[in-house]
């Protein structure tokens, strides 16, 4: 004898499903697309163009 699909009770097992955030990020504006966030903070480490390494030669025979 055959049992059709759907025939037999589900059990409750009594587990709670919970439910998982939404992973959308929200769009920009257009005025923070063409100026820029306000609040953005630049951590870059900026390094001097102007000063430039002594040789040895000019580390020995500093004046």
């Amino acid at each position: 004898m055959c049992i059709p699909h759907g025939a037999t009770r589900t059990i409750n097992t009594g587990f709670v499903k919970e439910k998982k955030s939404k992973k959308h990020i929200k769009k920009p504006s257009k005025c923070m697309l063409e100026k820029g966030d306000p609040d953005f903070v630049d951590e870059r480490k900026t390094v001097d163009e102007n000063k430039k390494e002594e040789s040895l030669f000019d580390k020995l025979f500093k004046d």
